[in-house]
């Protein structure tokens, strides 16, 4: 019968664990501990239902937190977050750590096809060699050529009174087959010889060399073997590949959630299917105050915008990553979004970045903005300016292109934590994020409460 024993002593946030298994710390507080052990460090996240636990290597040290500062609207510039480097929280860096550096790994699939493939295109090569191969063999024959203009006549004996066995036309050409006779010529037909008079023909010497091409061969007899069992074997190698590939590279997230959360965890989702169904979603880029307001339709600042490449529902961050819920997924320019129950994971490249709600701070407001491109079917029309505009707001008559634009009310929703975090992301639907971003600082602000209660 198997034996054990468990047994822990605590002093403040402290705890010593004694098992057969070994000695193990912890620090923490209910809702939030970090348990390190013979087994692995580990971390377990509940918030009222939300249960996150992470299997990671190992503690990593903390990185330097960056001053961040949004630019005022006066100021011109990019809007773009800090070095992804920079944009994770202290909550999250042993779970980044651990997601960076796996995703930095190289796969052993991606590295193995190209030498394998390069396995067959060597057998081929030594499979197959090169011969010569006779097209027309080398001729040198005598022949007999007439030259009567009106033909001539193949006798069955070297006589005129002998028979005619056959009449030919003229420069008609027979193979000599005896010579001998002073007057006549031997020559060889298809079915039989006969004699030609010497008077209506001359002979003739024909030579030629011998005319070869450069034929491919199969040497080896069992390539079609040797490369049947070559597949199976890549076959299963491959996938023997991926099998150290999964346990090398996976990365699980397991979500327990009961059935109060499961229906509030739905509402998550419906809030981002509202939020993509607006009829267009931009990132802006680039944002500057102007003077020319007669250019420039009136406006006061300049936004260089791009449309959003991507929406998902549910997409995972790498090939690797498991988790048994949904995760919603906005694709900027150069940068990935990725809505975790708990935290925005941000992807940049090949590199990972995660900012708890609690860090993360969503603010919307309706801004008014010319639309000089297709108008989408979702906008609310407020008014109607012109491209090129005279001091009372009218069309400037000097401009004969002097397009009529539509001004538009639109949702706009600046991203931002005191790490860098730094995007805007404009709806053509009027509070097309206002539920999704809100249900977002409700979870900030439970994850801010249960802080609270920790240091209380």
């Amino acid at each position: 019968m198997g034996w054990s024993y468990r047994k822990s002593f605590s002093a403040g946030p402290f705890r010593m664990n004694f098992s057969k298994k070994g000695i193990s710390y912890s620090m923490g507080v209910k809702g939030a501990r970090i348990n390190m052990g013979p087994g692995g460090t580990y971390v377990n996240l509940s918030t009222h239902g939300i249960s996150y636990r992470q299997k990671i290597p190992g503690p990593a040290a903390p990185l330097p937190r960056p001053a961040f500062e949004i630019q005022p609207d006066d100021a011109p510039g990019n809007i773009t977050s800090a070095a992804v480097e920079e944009l994770t929280d202290t909550d999250s860096l042993a779970f980044i750590t651990e997601l960076n550096q796996k995703s930095a790994r190289i796969s052993y699939v991606k590295e193995a096809k190209f030498p394998l493939l390069l396995i067959p295109m060597v057998l081929l090569f030594f499979s197959f060699g090169k011969r010569d191969r006779i097209v027309q063999p080398a001729v040198d024959s005598t022949i007999v050529r007439v030259i009567a203009f009106n033909g001539a006549n193949i006798r069955k004996e070297p006589h005129l009174k002998s028979k005619v066995l056959q009449t030919v036309d003229y420069d008609q050409k027979f193979a000599l087959q005896d010579s001998s006779n002073q007057e006549w010529l031997q020559v060889r037909l298809p079915d039989f010889s006969g004699y030609i008079n010497r008077e209506v023909a001359e002979i003739n010497h024909l030579s030629s060399e011998e005319v070869k091409e450069e034929e491919t061969y199969l040497v080896n007899r069992y390539l079609g073997y040797e490369l049947a069992l070559y597949v199976l074997c890549f076959i299963l190698f491959i996938r023997w590949l991926k099998k150290l590939d999964k346990k090398r590279l996976r990365i699980e997230l397991h979500y327990d959630m009961d059935d109060k959360y499961q229906q509030v965890y739905q509402q998550f989702k419906t809030h981002f299917v509202t939020f993509s169904r607006s009829s267009r979603i931009w990132q802006y880029l680039n944002a500057q105050r102007t003077t020319d307001y007669k250019r420039n339709a009136g406006a006061g600042k300049l936004i260089r915008r791009v449309g959003i490449p991507g929406l998902s529902e549910n997409k995972m961050p790498v090939r690797y990553f498991v988790a048994n819920v949904a995760i919603p997924c906005i694709s900027l320019h150069k940068m990935e979004l990725y809505f975790l129950p708990e935290r925005l994971l941000i992807k940049r490249g090949n590199t990972f970045a995660a900012v708890f709600y609690k860090n993360l701070r969503i603010t919307g407001i309706v801004t008014n903005v010319v639309e000089s491109e297709v108008l989408p079917q979702d906008a609310k029309v407020l008014d109607y300016t012109w491209q090129y505009v005279n001091k009372a707001g009218g069309p400037d008559k000097r401009f004969n292109d002097n397009r009529r634009l539509p001004v538009c009310a639109y949702s706009e929703y600046t991203f931002t934590s005191d790490t860098g975090v730094f995007e805007i992301i404009a709806t053509s639907k009027l509070s097309a994020m206002d539920d999704f971003a809100g249900f977002i600082g409700k979870i900030g602000a439970l994850q801010s409460r249960m802080e609270e209660m920790h240091f209380n």
